[in-house]
C-alpha cells in the first residue's frame, strides 16, 4: 500500500477513536430477571453493572451513559419482546443479558439483523458463537466449555468412574450437564443416566428416587438457580441420599442467601465456578469491598459478572472514543486484555471470553456459610470447537 493511502487509513482510524464531543448519551440496555424462578438474580446482576458505571460517574469518552433496564421474567418470549423494545424504541446499541440460554438463541438472529452487541450473563450457547456475523459477547465461555474440564476433574482427580446427571430442561442447563458428561466420558468415565426436570420444578422427589436407584458413583446436578438448587439439595438430604454429589455454576447458585438457608446440607459438595469472592488479586479485593459497601453482602458471580461486563463495555468505548457503532466497537472489545476480579480476560475472534475456571465448595467459617477459595484452578478455559481454534 502506498504511503499516502497508509496515512489516509491511519487518519480515519484516529478519527474513530477521538471523543465524540457533545454527542447524545450512550444508551445501554439491561435484560435481567426480577420475576420467575431465578428472580433473585436480577438485582445482583444489576448491582454489579451499576457499580461499574458508578465508578466512572456514568460517563465514558466524554459521553453520558443512560442505562435502561427491563425485566425479562425468566421467559423467552418476554426477553425477546423486551430486547426488541430496547432496540427499536429506546435505540440502544449495547445490551447486557439475558441469563437463560433459550432466550440467547431466540434473540441472537434479531441482534445480528440490527447489529446490536449483546452479552450473556453466565456463559452462552455454542451455536451462537458459530455464526459468522454474531454480535454476542459470551462470558465467561460457552456452556459446554465451562463444564467440560470439570467433568474430567470429577473423574481424574475425585476418582469417580460412573456418573448420573440431573439438569433443568432448557438449553443452557442441558448444555452445562452435557459438557460435564462429555468431559467425564473423555477422561474414561461412564455416564449411566441423565434426568431433565422442568424449569421451576417444586418437587424433585421422583427424580431423586431415580438418582438414588442408579448404579452411579456420583450425582452431578445442573439446576437453574439458587432457589431450585437449594430445594434439590434439601430434598435429597431429607430423602437420605448418601451418594456423593458435585455441581456446576456453583458460584452463581451458592449465593450467601442460599448457603444460609441450606446450612450444613451444602457442605462437602464440590463444584465448578468461574468466580469466588475469595480470589486473591487486587482487582477482586477492590471489587469485594465496593460491592459490600453497595449491597451489604459478599458477592456471587452474578454481581461480578455484571460488573466485569460493564468494565468490558467501558474499556471498549474508551478505545473507540465513545463510538458505539457495532463495526467500530465490536473489534475494539475483541482486542481487549483485561485484569478482572475473576482473573485475566481476553476474547476469541467469535466474541467468546477466555477466563480461568475454579473448583470450589461451601465452607463454614466462624458460624458463617460461604463459598471457598479455589481448591483447583483451570487456566484459560477455551472452547476447542470454535472455528478460530480449528484453524
Amino acid at each position: 500500500m502506498k504511503l499516502s493511502k497508509l496515512l489516509f487509513v491511519a487518519g480515519i482510524l484516529g478519527l474513530l477513536t477521538l471523543p465524540v464531543l457533545g454527542a447524545d448519551p450512550i444508551k445501554i440496555g439491561g435484560l435481567f430477571d426480577y420475576t420467575g424462578p431465578v428472580a433473585e438474580l436480577g438485582p445482583k446482576f444489576e448491582a454489579g453493572l451499576r457499580l461499574a458505571f458508578e465508578e466512572v460517574g456514568y460517563k465514558v469518552a466524554g459521553r453520558d451513559i443512560q442505562l435502561i433496564i427491563e425485566d425479562c421474567a425468566t421467559s423467552v418470549s418476554v426477553a425477546l419482546d423486551k430486547f426488541k423494545k430496547l432496540v427499536d424504541s429506546d435505540k440502544v446499541k449495547i445490551v447486557v443479558g439475558p441469563l437463560m440460554g433459550d432466550a440467547h438463541l431466540a434473540i441472537a438472529p434479531y441482534a445480528r439483523e440490527k447489529k446490536v452487541i449483546i452479552t450473556s450473563l453466565i456463559n452462552g450457547m455454542r451455536p451462537i458463537a458459530y455464526e459468522k456475523d454474531t454480535t454476542y459477547i459470551i462470558y465467561p465461555t460457552t456452556c459446554e466449555a465451562q463444564t467440560y474440564w470439570f467433568g474430567k476433574y470429577v473423574h481424574d482427580v475425585l476418582g469417580y468412574e460412573t456418573m448420573v446427571t440431573i439438569g433443568a430442561n432448557y438449553a443452557g442447563k442441558i448444555a452445562y450437564a452435557n459438557g460435564a458428561a462429555e468431559g467425564f466420558k473423555a477422561a474414561g468415565g461412564t455416564v449411566v443416566g441423565q434426568l431433565w426436570p422442568p424449569v421451576g420444578c417444586q418437587d424433585y422427589s421422583p427424580y431423586i428416587s431415580g438418582l438414588a436407584a442408579t448404579v452411579a458413583d456420583v450425582i452431578l446436578y445442573a439446576l437453574e438457580g439458587p432457589g431450585p438448587v437449594s430445594r434439590f439439595v434439601y430434598q435429597a438430604r431429607e430423602m437420605g441420599v448418601k451418594k456423593p454429589m458435585v455441581t456446576i455454576t456453583q458460584d452463581g447458585d451458592y449465593t450467601p442467601e442460599a448457603l444460609a438457608e441450606l446450612g450444613d446440607a451444602a457442605l462437602g459438595i464440590k463444584g465448578e465456578s468461574a468466580y469466588t469472592w475469595q480470589l486473591d488479586n487486587p482487582e477482586n479485593k477492590a471489587f469485594v469491598a465496593a460491592i459490600k459497601a453497595k449491597t451489604g453482602k459478599l458477592p456471587s458471580c452474578s454481581e461480578q459478572n455484571g460488573y466485569t461486563l460493564g468494565k468490558v463495555i467501558l474499556a471498549g468505548l474508551t478505545k473507540t472514543g465513545g463510538n458505539d457503532n457495532f463495526d467500530v466497537l465490536w473489534p475494539a472489545i475483541l482486542s481487549l486484555k483485561l485484569k478482572t476480579p475473576a482473573g485475566p480476560l481476553s476474547f476469541t475472534p467469535e466474541g467468546v471470553a477466555i477466563t480461568d475456571g475454579y473448583v470450589t465448595q461451601a465452607e463454614k467459617v466462624n458460624g458463617v456459610y460461604q463459598l471457598s477459595a479455589p481448591l483447583y484452578t483451570e487456566p484459560g478455559v477455551i472452547d476447542p470447537t470454535l472455528p478460530s481454534q480449528k484453524e
